[in-house]
């Protein structure tokens, strides 16, 4: 294999598998931002394979995900243990699901019975009242994060510096929803700390070892503007057509802190566009 040459095909691959091990937190985005950028120089099908190889780390820790009430009772029916117990009933498979039907009509109307009996018994209501003259108050979700624009990216740092007490970062990976961003601990250069992001810091950050040469970098000194129109014509720069995937990766290279807008389209075609901070270009890797 040492001697194989490596195809457009295999270079491809060789990406995907990239971002598979990134993804599963076997490599750090530094980690993946090194070796994506030897891709297009590697001719053999063993420099390929050298770049995919994880060296044998572990898997870091999940971010743990919250979990409502109706998902643990969803869960909970759907199980394969519940399955299994219903079935000794069931003598076909409509019988089941008008089982599975019955249940869940229940579990509603407890908690419907639940809520007005609290309501009726607290003598409250449920609803905020309204004042004279004025609009009924409602309750709306948080908004939906929108990170790959300039008043995303700018309202990350913001919240990072009023929940981190800084905006200097040794690593990110941003996507349109969320983001994990590593930074310096300090007067512990051994040691970074790894927070999850997703329009607010929800969880408490994850510590390991700090990459031996990394230095930091300030989010602050980020042209958010360039970087914002680097994320508008990355697919046509890059030659991904119909991209249905964007992130960012912000890493050490070289001695250097830079930038980088990856795209990818339902095809695998993937290219990225890898800048300075201020947002002058460094290289660009075309999709063929």
């Amino acid at each position: 294999m040492d001697a194989v040459p490596a195809t457009d095909d295999d270079r491809r691959g060789a990406f995907d598998e990239l971002k598979e091990l990134l993804s599963s937190g076997r490599i750090d985005a530094a980690e993946f931002a090194t070796r994506s950028s030897k891709i297009s120089d590697a001719t053999t099908l063993s420099e390929l394979a050298d770049l995919v190889t994880d060296h044998g780390r572990a898997p870091k820790a999940a971010v743990p995900t919250k979990q409502s009430f109706g998902s643990v009772v969803g869960d909970a029916i759907t199980s394969p243990q519940f399955g299994r117990s219903v079935g000794r009933f069931a003598v076909a498979f409509s019988l089941r699901r008008v089982i599975f039907w019955a249940l869940g009509l229940a579990v509603a109307g407890g908690a419907a019975f639940a809520t007005s009996w609290f309501d009726a018994s607290s003598g409250g209501s449920s609803e905020t009242p309204s004042s004279p003259g004025g609009t009924q108050a409602t309750v709306t979700a948080a908004a939906h994060p929108r990170l790959l624009t300039r008043a995303g990216l700018g309202k990350l740092r913001d919240d990072m510096r009023a929940k981190i007490g800084s905006t200097r970062y040794l690593s990110a990976v941003i996507y349109p929803d969320y983001a994990t961003i590593e930074v310096p601990v300090a007067g512990d250069p051994a040691h970074s700390r790894r927070w999850y992001y997703n329009g607010s810091f929800p969880y408490n950050p994850i510590d390991s070892p700090r990459r031996p040469g990394t230095s930091s970098a300030d989010l602050a000194k980020v042209s958010m503007t360039a970087l914002a129109r680097a994320i508008r014509n990355a697919p046509g720069q890059l030659n991904v057509r119909d991209a249905d995937r964007t992130y960012l990766i912000f890493d050490n290279r070289s001695g250097r802190n830079v930038m980088s807008v990856y795209v990818t389209n339902p095809a695998n075609d993937t290219g990225y566009w890898t800048m300075k901070l201020n947002g002058t270009t460094i290289t660009k890797y075309k999709a063929p």
